[in-house]
C-alpha cells in the first residue's frame, strides 16, 4: 500500500476536512449530527480513491485525532460507533449483498445495533432517556441518511472524482 505523495496529500487535505467537521460538531451544538454524517462521507470518498484497506486506516487516524482534538468527547461516541464505521460497512455489505432487500434489512440491523451501543456508551457518562417514537424517527433518519450518502458518493463518482483525476494527470 505504498502512496504517491499527491495521494498522501490528498488523504491530508480529506483527513483535516473531516477533523474540522469533528470539531465544528462540538462547537455549533444544534448540528452535530449533521457535521458527523458530513465528515463520514468523507470516509466513503477514501473508500472509492484508495480502497477498504485506506478507508480502515483513515477511519481509526480520523477516531484518533477526534478524541484528542474535540471538545466533546461523549458526542464523539456517536461518529466513532455509527458513523465512521458505517462508511466501511456500507461499502461491504454492498459489495457481498445483491438482494437489496437483504441488503437493507442488515442496514437496518447495523444501524439498531450500533444505537444499542451508543445508547449504553453515552449513558455511562450521562443521564439519557429515549422513547419508542425517538428510536421511530431514528430509523426513519438512518434510511434518508443512506439514500443521501449514496447519492453523495454516486454524485462524487460521476461529477467530481473524473475532474480531480483529469487534473492530477496535467
Amino acid at each position: 500500500m505504498l502512496l504517491k505523495s499527491k495521494d498522501v496529500a490528498y488523504l491530508g487535505v480529506l483527513l483535516g476536512l473531516n477533523q474540522l467537521f469533528i470539531i465544528l460538531s462540538s462547537v455549533i451544538e444544534t448540528n452535530t449530527i449533521i457535521l458527523f454524517a458530513v465528515a463520514a462521507l468523507l470516509i466513503g470518498i477514501v473508500i472509492e480513491e484508495f480502497g477498504v484497506k485506506s478507508g480502515v486506516v483513515f477511519y481509526i487516524a480520523s477516531c484518533l485525532l477526534g478524541f484528542f482534538l474535540t471538545f466533546n468527547k461523549v458526542e464523539l461516541i456517536t461518529y466513532v460507533i455509527f458513523f465512521g464505521l458505517y462508511s466501511l460497512i456500507k461499502y461491504m455489505l454492498e459489495i457481498k449483498i445483491d438482494n437489496k432487500y437483504i441488503l437493507h434489512g442488515v442496514k437496518l440491523i447495523y444501524f439498531n445495533a450500533s444505537l444499542v451501543a451508543m445508547y449504553f456508551a453515552v449513558k455511562l457518562f450521562t443521564p439519557l432517556k429515549l422513547t419508542w417514537w425517538m428510536i421511530l424517527a431514528g430509523q426513519v433518519l438512518f434510511i434518508v441518511y443512506d439514500y443521501a450518502f449514496t447519492i453523495f458518493i454516486t454524485a462524487y463518482i460521476k461529477n467530481i472524482k473524473p475532474k480531480i483525476h483529469r487534473r492530477a494527470m496535467d
